[in-house]
């Protein structure tokens, strides 16, 4: 199959962590993909995390911008076009080649909103098929009786040793590390580390450029804190890799996210991950994460988990069935099954 698809691709937005594991599943069975995503001077993220496949073509901006080259588009032929998060593209400017694009091929759209839009812009396309990845979408159905329910895939299952990946960041190879991941909207709630840790334990915090964090000019000796541009894939991997916790510290409304991407591309790393259990954020997740529901309870989790409590040990065969069971190749198998349906006419596919 020749697969068109417009996405976030190689940033750090949770489009591109939706896209990529999706597109390069389908040129791993052997079907034929071009990416067209935004120009390195108008996109959708906080900065580039990798180097494009010789598949990507940057050939659009933001819906701000209203940027857009058709050609690269109009002159080729599609089986099935596939366009992400609609309301960040050109999306007048995509309105303008829609009818040319709609008679070369079968177009889908996969819905990123977690409320139905209020825009009335995002009802002006004829789609084929509507995709979504989360339960809490199902609102879609009232517009779009054939959308379809396809869960967000996963980041692959992997594994590096622990030494090397911490060889490769200059960490400290003999202390156990508890990495406080402040990216992407992450916030520091872990500030500091229970009095029996101390010794044999370090805090890594790794925030973006421009955040302020007071530690960092007069650390304690217990703590690391770096800052990092948005981190390139295999970096991303190291850090997680080399530590033996990680705290994802984030409250959302959910009239502005769906799901967690991040936790989507860090659970196949095998690192444990800690997040607040009253957040709304981490949905789906249920055994695959660890909530603690204060500063106090995450303290003594901390300690369990530094101690090597077998309690845990249960969470992590959870993460590697979910993993598995929401792996790249299964979700793109399930987006190719829903094309093929909508190419024959089935207009009663299944919601789920």
């Amino acid at each position: 199959m020749n697969i068109g698809m417009m996405a976030a691709w190689n940033t750090d937005s949770g489009v591109a962590v939706h896209a990529e594991p999706l597109g390069k599943a389908w040129v791993e069975m052997g079907h034929e993909l071009t990416v067209f995503s935004f120009i390195k001077d108008d996109f959708h993220g906080n900065g580039f995390t990798g180097e494009d496949e010789d598949y990507v073509i940057r050939c659009l901006g933001t819906k701000k911008t209203n940027f857009l080259d058709p050609r690269p588009i109009l002159t080729r032929h599609f089986d099935v076009f596939v366009i992400q998060d609609l309301l960040m593209l050109p999306i007048e400017s995509l309105a303008a080649i829609f009818p040319v694009l709609k008679k070369r091929s079968v177009v889908f759209h996969v819905v990123h909103e977690n409320i139905i839009p209020e825009d009335v812009q995002f009802y002006q396309f004829d789609w084929d098929g509507v995709i979504y990845f989360c339960d809490r979408q199902d609102f879609l159905h009232d517009v779009y009786p054939n959308a379809r329910l396809i869960p967000f895939p996963c980041f692959p299952r992997r594994r590096k040793n622990k030494q090397e990946a911490r060889k490769n960041l200059g960490l400290p190879p003999d202390k156990k590390i508890i990495y406080l991941f402040c990216q992407r909207g992450y916030q520091p709630f872990c500030r500091d580390l229970p009095d029996e840790l101390k010794g044999d334990t370090v805090l890594l915090v790794i925030i973006p450029p421009g955040e302020e964090f007071l530690e960092e000019k007069n650390p304690p000796p217990w703590m690391i804190v770096r800052r990092e541009k948005p981190l390139p894939r295999e970096r991303f991997d190291d850090y997680l890799f080399a530590a033996d916790a990680v705290i994802m510290h984030k409250y959302r409304s959910r009239n502005h996210a769906v799901v967690s991407s991040t936790v989507y591309q860090a659970l196949g790393a095998g690192c444990p991950i800690l997040v607040p259990g009253d957040s709304d954020f981490f949905y789906p997740f249920d055994q695959e994460v660890i909530r603690y529901q204060d500063a106090e309870d995450l303290r003594n989790i901390l300690v369990e988990i530094i101690a090597g409590n077998g309690k845990y040990l249960n969470t992590m065969m959870e993460v590697d069935k979910f993993v598995n069971e929401n792996s790249p190749e299964r979700i793109a198998e399930q987006h190719l099954q829903y094309f093929e349906d909508i190419k024959k006419g089935n207009s009663n596919v299944n919601r789920s």
